[in-house]
């Protein structure tokens, strides 16, 4: 017995007897996945996690498969992102069928976010967050996170030229942070968010409707910086005065900066009202 004792080195010894004590565990522990993560050979890694998820399917654990899949796609998505969301899609696939919305949800959104960060179509992005707040709604603790997709939504369904779907959504987020007590305060911004969208359209009328709108519905809009915003830029717009539109928006951004999204919006508002005028809302200083 000694003797074959010490034909095996006594680190090797445990690796054995570790492997003995678990058989169905797969030969590439997922433990192993991770720290090749880290390394050139993230694929290789992949891999690993993926054969984990084959194995998980064998057992009949559809959970553990799914969870697999999902830290492949987490590894990929440093490699490729195309293939990170062939791994997340299988999850969310697995995830969708158990009920587990939230997981589902969670993974779309990570690959609206990648599509977002690698700046591609606003359609793809836009899709990727519409299925990522349809599975939050579905879960009873997806609230926050359905707010923030559907958010998402909005705004690249405006970049992509649905400026009806986005004043719908901006103004329904609105309308519902209103009842909400922590929330209601964020509801000036929605609103003017939908009236940057309404000014684009290029009708004063309906600005001004709109305007009386979310006055009516939030009467705290009215003396706020976004109502008193919007109600000049609104006026500006229906006398077509650039000057006092870029005043206004100079006036306002002294104070809190405008975001890249509505600048983006109010640009085109400009040049919609004077093409030739000197004075652009690129000089805002966003920095």
């Amino acid at each position: 017995m000694r003797k074959k004792e010490q034909a095996f080195p006594r680190g090797r010894e445990r690796k054995v007897n570790g492997l003995l004590l678990q058989p169905s565990r797969p030969m590439v522990p997922a433990s192993r996945s991770a720290e090749e993560a880290e390394r050139p050979g993230g694929k290789k890694a992949a891999n690993c996690f993926a054969q984990c998820a084959h194995c998980a399917h064998e057992s009949g654990s559809s959970s553990d498969e799914a969870n697999h899949l999902k830290e492949a796609g987490n590894v990929m998505k440093k490699v490729s992102t195309a293939q990170a969301v062939e791994y997340f899609e299988k999850a969310i696939g697995i995830y969708s069928a158990g009920g587990r919305f939230q997981e589902s949800g969670k993974l779309l959104m990570s690959i609206a976010e990648l599509h977002e960060a690698e700046r591609l179509q606003p359609k793809q992005v836009k899709d990727f967050y519409k299925r990522a707040s349809e599975m939050f709604e579905l879960d009873d603790h997806g609230k926050s996170n359905f707010t923030k997709c559907n958010l998402k939504v909005a705004e690249y369904a405006a970049k992509d030229g649905e400026l009806d779907e986005a004043i719908r959504i901006f103004e329904f987020e609105g309308e519902k942070a209103l009842q909400n007590q922590l929330l209601q305060y964020g509801a000036k911004d929605h609103f003017l968010r939908a009236g940057i969208l309404h000014l684009c359209g290029g009708d004063s009328v309906t600005v001004n409707l709109a305007v009386e709108r979310y006055r009516s519905l939030d009467p705290r809009f009215e003396g706020s910086r976004e109502g008193d915003l919007l109600a000049g830029l609104a006026e500006a717009f229906e006398n077509q005065d650039v000057e006092v539109f870029v005043d206004k928006l100079g006036e306002y951004d002294n104070i809190s900066k405008l975001d890249p999204w509505k600048t983006e919006f109010l640009v085109k508002v400009k040049d919609l009202m004077s093409k030739d005028s000197a004075n652009t809302v690129e000089s805002v200083d966003l920095s």
